[in-house]
């Protein structure tokens, strides 16, 4: 059989990437004159020959549309890492003939998610070629995300899956496991008759309902001899840190704490500080970012339950990616990104690798 001379031939032969051969061989920019002559001089001495399905995805500009909490205050502690993740792997699909449409929203405002979605669907008259965003916990946002399924788009989620909405595939954190790991780490710390404080977030948001179930589940079925305390809520902020204080000052026998969110994990440490407990409540904190890694550096939490945002925006991009231009179905509907415990003597290995976020 004929040996079909292959792009990454090409490239070796003339000392350039992969990209730089597919900026020469479709007009690209990026490159010079001269080189992209070159490239195309040898293709045509090794007689290379493009494959035509993606000569022809490469002429035609394909839409994605991607729609995440824009990543400003609070919602930077986990959803800036979401979007760089989004924008690592959008970066590395850069031969391709993509038109990425960035939909950052606003929860609780005008700006929302259902109004965001809806507001792109019109104006593009739903010619979207795929939509990747979080997994809508609110009716009205259910409904938009079901308009673009329904007009055949292709719909991914990243960080919450949700149920109806036609999707091809999520990717997030096991929320069940983590809650679990969380409980099991501070029963390893704790005394028998501490109470152990959860902050267990919004009702409504499956990352917090479902973490807080699983924390409650591994006390319950280890029978872990641990009085659970539990704070709920999420949206208003003052009142919550209230609570928090007054809880943490009126009950001597809290000794451990765990939040399901970023911003909660703000919170719980400002409590603990302000309420003069720092190192007599260990707290396990949830995610990595400038002021949670501040915060374990002062003493005021012991653990971080890293759920790895970025990976989960990655992840989610890609799957998306291959689904829309190579065609390749996702093995299954959920994807779960690994969790995992960050102490002190670790922070220098994730401050290296780029994890933390500002």
């Amino acid at each position: 059989m004929e040996h079909r001379v292959t792009i990454k031939e090409i490239a070796a032969e003339a000392g350039v990437s992969t990209g730089t051969v597919h900026r020469a061989l479709y007009g690209k920019k990026g490159l010079s004159e001269q080189t992209r002559q070159q490239i195309l001089d040898l293709c045509a001495r090794r007689g290379y020959r493009a494959n035509s399905a993606a000569s022809a995805l490469k002429r035609s500009a394909l839409r994605i549309a991607a729609a995440f909490p824009g990543p400003q205050e609070e919602n930077s502690y986990f959803y800036g890492s979401v979007w760089h993740g989004f924008r690592r792997c959008i970066a590395e699909l850069d031969d391709y003939n993509l038109e990425v449409l960035e939909l950052p929203y606003y929860p609780g405002t005008e700006r929302g998610q259902a109004e965001t979605l809806n507001a792109c669907f019109e104006q593009y008259g739903g010619k979207i070629d795929a939509l990747l965003t979080i997994g809508p916990t609110e009716d009205t946002a259910r409904r938009a995300v079901q308009r673009y399924s329904s007009a055949g788009t292709p719909v991914f989620f990243a960080c919450d899956d949700a149920e109806g909405c036609g999707r091809i595939a999520c990717v997030q954190a096991d929320h069940d496991m983590a809650g679990r790991i969380a409980a099991e780490l501070l029963s390893a710390q704790l005394s028998p008759g501490d109470a152990v404080l959860l902050c267990a977030g919004d009702a409504h948001t499956p990352s917090h309902y479902r973490m807080a179930a699983g924390f409650e589940a591994y006390l319950r079925e280890n029978s872990v001899p641990l009085t659970l305390v539990r704070a709920d809520g999420y949206h208003d902020k003052q009142e919550l840190a209230l609570r928090l204080r007054r809880t943490i000052a009126e009950d001597a026998c809290i000794s451990g704490a765990f939040s399901v969110s970023a911003r909660l994990s703000v919170l719980l440490a400002d409590a603990v500080a302000q309420m003069g407990r720092a190192g007599q409540v260990r707290v396990v904190a949830s995610d990595l970012f400038g002021e949670t890694v501040r915060n374990m550096e002062e003493g005021l939490v012991q653990n971080i339950l890293y759920k790895d945002p970025a990976q989960q925006g990655y992840l989610a991009a890609r799957l998306m990616g291959d689904f829309v231009l190579r065609g390749i179905q996702p093995p299954a509907g959920v994807h779960y990104v690994e969790s995992r415990v960050i102490f002190k003597s670790s922070l220098a290995y994730y401050r290296a690798s780029g994890a933390v976020c500002p």
